[in-house]
């Protein structure tokens, strides 16, 4: 939770619990949610002894870093972190990135880039790090895409700021790290002719077709494609309302 000492959690079981609350603030997660989320389906024998434990050790190290120890909340059906959302970094996270985009859209691209610099600062690293479930690396595979979207957003109010190297650098970093995401492809594409620079765009075009044929067999998608002609065509318009974040 924001505003407050790092904390350490000890122990797998800990993490996890804690993992699957924090996901859900203000909200009764049930015992089988958490199950699901800390077992992976299988949990052992022992399961309900395993939660009260984590409930008891979690809520501890809660108190302990000085919250009152009513913030784990026990129910008949489960548990819950009885926090407002906005005290946990996803959600404040994710209001930033809201309002970011909003301001972007009106085209208050300085507003826009206070609010996502905010939004990015509340990362500290990967997504519910040093948890093992497999469901629980999943949905931080989630929330890693909206980073990845995050910075994507970033990028494209650096062009509206007319600050085209930033942008583009911050793109061809993020087309690196996963060269199959059109959209990302399709940002750096439009950053680059924002800047004057046709050529390059189109070579991104190129290089991510032939990415898409090699590795998974198909080719650009509409959106891509579309942009592609618009950016052969020079035509001004058509790029501006491409479908998409501009």
């Amino acid at each position: 939770m924001r505003d407050t000492v790092p904390t350490p959690i000890r122990g797998q079981r800990q993490r996890r619990f804690l993992a699957s609350l924090a996901l859900r603030p203000g909200q009764v997660v049930s015992k089988e949610t958490i199950i699901e989320d800390s077992w992976d389906g299988e949990p052992p024998l022992t399961v309900s002894g395993q939660l009260q434990t984590s409930a008891w050790m979690v809520r501890t190290a809660l108190s302990d870093a000085g919250l009152p120890r009513d913030v784990l909340g026990s129910h008949e059906r489960g548990y819950e972190l009885r926090t407002p959302p906005e005290s946990v970094d996803l959600f404040a996270f994710r209001e930033k990135v809201r309002a970011a985009r909003e301001l972007h859209a009106r085209g208050e691209h300085k507003e826009a880039a206070e609010r996502l610099d905010s939004a990015l600062a509340l990362w500290n690293g990967p997504a519910i790090a040093d948890v093992t479930s497999s469901r629980l690396r999943l949905r931080a595979e989630t929330l890693q895409e909206e980073r990845t979207a995050a910075f994507e957003l970033r990028a494209l109010v650096d062009v509206g700021l007319g600050r085209y190297g930033d942008a583009i650098a911050q793109l061809s970093e993020l087309v690196c790290r996963d060269p199959l995401r059109e959209d990302l492809c399709v940002s750096l594409m439009k950053a680059y002719y924002a800047e004057g620079r046709q050529a390059d765009a189109i070579q991104v075009f190129h290089r991510a077709k032939n990415i898409l044929r090699d590795q998974v067999g198909i080719s650009p998608g509409e959106r891509m494609t579309r942009v592609m002609q618009a950016i052969l065509r020079q035509d001004e318009k058509a790029l501006h309302n491409s479908a998409g974040v501009n």
